[in-house]
């Protein structure tokens, strides 16, 4: 209401029945949070996100880097830890990983409103952020939700004790679970564990205890709502291209996961996806992700230019070999900088090679060395010896050439520098043919095996 005072119209101030009005409409608005979790209140809710990683792997770089697109904060246990946790890869353990979260949740189990995610990091990747995440929490309506699989690990007898589920994966998996603070606290705070004793073991017994699992409203994400764990579910899940970013589809349950872990024996294919999800790559912008961390070395000091061990290997008689090391010594990039290694196995080019080595040794290299075919020595024991000299000689990277190959640009080493790169190789094909120098999936046997993006590769229509 209102009132009218010297031309001007103020409010009224507010009786006793608007103040209790109000007073209900704010208690009705938080028990309608607290019964449903209700996304109108998600913003007033803190999501945490913790992993545990002692070594920072390139799979955890990747891990780093899809939280960053969505502006996900992670706390990070254990780094630069030793790993206590047993050999998780082939062996049950992990329950290291317990032992560090029940010390950090401590923090954290008196705030109602903070929601804990755990994630292994070296195996998944992120697909969303904070609001699409709680969302997806609210809609499952329980206190604690843990991803779910196929295979019953480590434990298969514990298969028979498991609820009866009629539509979706049956068995909890560990590797990814969200839940309010409280809870997760008193979970991983309730039953003793060693380092070496088994983490997935560990919340499974207490998930397959009737009693616990409805104290803690404890559920399993079946349908991969949230969670999607990959192994032996590879043929459930399926990309899905958007203008701006790339998401994982499960096509058996009609969801869209958000943490894709690539468990047990799918870690390859989720380096095949790893190559899109999370805006890595796009149809509208190509490879966002191959931008990423480059460097300018124009806008480097010479005296901070990498220092590069070039090895060069002539394993065999080849055509147009003088031709091809006038290339290499053509290279535009400061002598000085560069380290060569010369191997030569064919007896042919003796003469030619050595007298080109000759005329290196005064072009400023900080040292060349040759391997003669006099020398007789195994072509891989020259690779290895390329990788001993990069390490003596203190090298930031080593550009091995084959003696068939020719760098017909002079800015080839500085260019593939710029990338930033840990390993670079080419890609090379056969023109109106599917052969080509790389390949996108091996088989299980570790041999070559077509992607479903080859021939998109080859054809350059996928870059």
């Amino acid at each position: 209401s209102a009132s009218v005072e010297g031309g001007r119209t103020s409010p009224a101030p507010p009786t006793i029945t608007d103040v209790m009005s109000l007073i209900r409409s704010l208690t009705l608005f938080s028990i309608f949070c607290w019964l449903f979790h209700s996304t109108f209140c998600s913003e007033e809710r803190d999501l945490v996100v913790i992993t545990v990683a002692t070594n920072e792997t390139d799979g955890y770089h990747r891990y780093m880097r899809s939280l960053n697109v969505y502006g996900l904060n992670v706390k990070v246990l254990g780094l630069g830890l030793p790993w206590e946790g047993g050999d998780v890869k082939n062996y049950a353990g992990g329950g290291q990983k317990v032992l560090m979260l029940r010390e950090e949740l401590a923090k954290y189990k008196d705030e109602p409103n903070t929601v804990i995610m755990f994630t292994d990091s070296y195996d998944v990747i992120f697909t969303a952020g904070k609001s699409v995440i709680l969302e997806k929490f609210d809609n499952l309506d329980a206190r604690v939700v843990f991803g779910a699989e196929d295979f019953c690990w480590p434990n298969q007898n514990l298969a028979t004790q498991y609820p009866r589920v009629s539509f979706g994966y049956k068995y909890l998996n560990s590797g990814g679970f969200i839940g309010y603070a409280s809870e997760v606290h008193k979970i991983v705070s309730s039953q003793d564990i060693s380092n070496l004793d088994d983490d997935q073991l560990y919340y499974t017994q207490i998930f397959l205890d009737k009693n616990l699992r409805e104290k803690y409203k404890i559920k399993l994400d079946t349908q991969a709502n949230i969670f999607q764990n990959l192994n032996g579910q590879l043929g459930d899940v399926s990309l899905k291209f958007e203008d701006h970013d790339v998401k994982i589809i499960n096509t058996v349950y009609q969801s869209t996961p958000v943490v894709i872990h690539g468990n047990g024996l799918s870690k390859i294919q989720l380096n095949s996806l790893g190559n899109y999800l999370a805006k890595s790559w796009t149809h509208d912008d190509g490879c966002l992700s191959c931008r990423e961390n480059s460097r300018d070395l124009k806008k480097l000091p010479r005296e901070e230019y990498p220092r590069v061990l070039i090895a060069v290997f002539v394993a065999k008689p080849m055509p147009f070999l003088e031709e091809m090391l006038a290339k290499v010594a053509s290279l535009n990039y400061p002598k000085d900088k560069l380290d060569l290694l010369v191997y030569n196995l064919a007896e042919m080019h003796e003469d030619l090679v050595n007298t080109w080595v000759a005329e290196q040794n005064s072009a400023g290299y900080r040292s060349t060395k040759v391997i003669s075919a006099d020398d007789n020595m195994k072509e891989w024991h020259a690779r290895n010896l390329a990788l001993e000299l990069c390490l003596k000689n203190s090298c930031d990277a080593l550009f091995s050439v084959d003696g068939d190959v020719h760098l017909d640009n002079a800015d080839t080493l500085a260019l593939l520098l710029e990338h930033n790169r840990p390993i670079l190789g080419a890609a090379v094909i056969r023109e109106g043919q599917a052969w080509s120098t790389f390949w996108g999936a091996i088989n299980e046997d570790g041999f070559y095996a077509r992607s479903i993006d080859y021939m998109d590769i080859v054809h350059n229509s996928r870059r």
